[in-house]
C-alpha cells in the first residue's frame, strides 16, 4: 500500500493491491445516489438515504469541509479502473486524543470478495501513519455480522453495546462499539 504524506488541503490517494481510496469529487454524485439509495447499503448505516443529485452534492460539500477542518476523511473506494464500489473513512477525529472512528460500506455486488478487509487495513494504516492515531473505534449496527467479523480479524474488540442507539424505519437497533488500540494491530492475512 502506498500513500502520500498527510496534507489537510487534499486527501492523498491510498493504493492497495486491488483498490484506490481517493478523495470524493463532484463526479461521484451519481454514484452516491445509486449507492446510498440502495436499501442493502442503507440497511446498516445511520445516515439518511441520498436520493437526488442535489442531496449528493450537498453531502459532498459537507464532507469536504471536515477533512480541511481536520475532523474527518471520507473516501471513494474504487477499483484501479476507477469503478466506484463504495465509500468509507475516518470520522470524529480527535487530534489531541489521537483517536477516530472508522466506517465504510461496499456496494452489494462487490461484497464477499475481500474488499472490506483491504479497505479497513488501508484506513487503519493511514490512521496510524498519517494521523498518528492511537485508537480507532467502529460502531456496528445489530445484525451486521459481516462487518463485525472483518473488524475482529484485524484486532478490534467488542467494548460494549449501545442499547437502542439507532432509530431506523420506526425500529430501534442496538449498536456494538468496537475498539482497536493500534499497538495491538497486526494486519491479518486474507
Amino acid at each position: 500500500m502506498s500513500q502520500n504524506s498527510h496534507d489537510t488541503e487534499t486527501f492523498p490517494a491510498i493504493t492497495t493491491s486491488r483498490l484506490v481510496l481517493r478523495a470524493m469529487t463532484p463526479g461521484d454524485a451519481t454514484e452516491l445516489v445509486r449507492h446510498f439509495g440502495n436499501p442493502a447499503v442503507a440497511e446498516y448505516i445511520a445516515s439518511r438515504p441520498i436520493r437526488t443529485l442535489e442531496q449528493a452534492n450537498e453531502w459532498l460539500k459537507w464532507m469536504g469541509g471536515f477533512f480541511a477542518a481536520e475532523q474527518a476523511i471520507r473516501v471513494a473506494i474504487t477499483l484501479h479502473d476507477d469503478t466506484f464500489i463504495g465509500c468509507g473513512g475516518l470520522y470524529d477525529w480527535k487530534r489531541d486524543a489521537h483517536y477516530a472512528s472508522l466506517g465504510y460500506n461496499i456496494i452489494p455486488d462487490y461484497r464477499g470478495e475481500g474488499y472490506s478487509l483491504e479497505v479497513v487495513r488501508a484506513l487503519i494504516d493511514f490512521g496510524r501513519n498519517a494521523l498518528k492515531l492511537n485508537r480507532i473505534e467502529a460502531e456496528v449496527v445489530q445484525g451486521n455480522a459481516a462487518v463485525q467479523r472483518v473488524l475482529e480479524k484485524l484486532g478490534f474488540r467488542q467494548e460494549g453495546v449501545l442499547r437502542q442507539r439507532l432509530l431506523k424505519g420506526g425500529k430501534y437497533y442496538d449498536v456494538c462499539l468496537m475498539g482497536l488500540l493500534l499497538r495491538d494491530y497486526a494486519p491479518a492475512l486474507p
